[in-house]
């Protein structure tokens, strides 16, 4: 992951997360209000993102959110506010456990919906 666009998509806000702290068990708020909790967070720049888990009936389901996904972080309040709505979020691939790595495909799969930059959510195949 090289090109500028692509190192946004999966890298936190400047000054978001210092080289010391962590966002792992923070609050998740959408656009839209509620979306989870952080309950892995990888830090790499270029290469970071979130594993976002929520209770969905009587399962627990988490998805991947890449780190430019996040407009700020309230580490007083430990909230982490996103761009996209809580929907969108839902809408991204199922992750199959919060510390399992996230592979090539999820990445893929958000390059492919991505245009002049800025995330395309939901993802869809055509």
């Amino acid at each position: 992951m090289t090109e500028p666009a692509q190192s946004a998509t999966w890298s936190f806000p400047e000054g978001a997360v210092g080289h010391d702290e962590s966002v792992k068990g923070y609050d998740v708020e959408g656009k839209d209000g509620h979306v989870g909790t952080v309950s892995w967070a990888s830090y790499k720049p270029g290469e970071s993102y979130l594993v976002l888990s929520y209770r969905d009936g009587h399962d627990e389901t988490h998805h991947v959110v890449p780190a430019g996904a996040v407009a700020s972080v309230d580490h007083e309040h430990r909230t982490c506010t996103l761009k996209v709505t809580a929907a969108e979020v839902k809408a991204t691939p199922t992750h199959e456990s919060p510390e399992a790595p996230v592979d090539s495909s999820y990445v893929d799969q958000f390059e492919r919906g991505m245009i002049g930059g800025g995330f395309v959510w939901p993802y869809t195949d055509v």
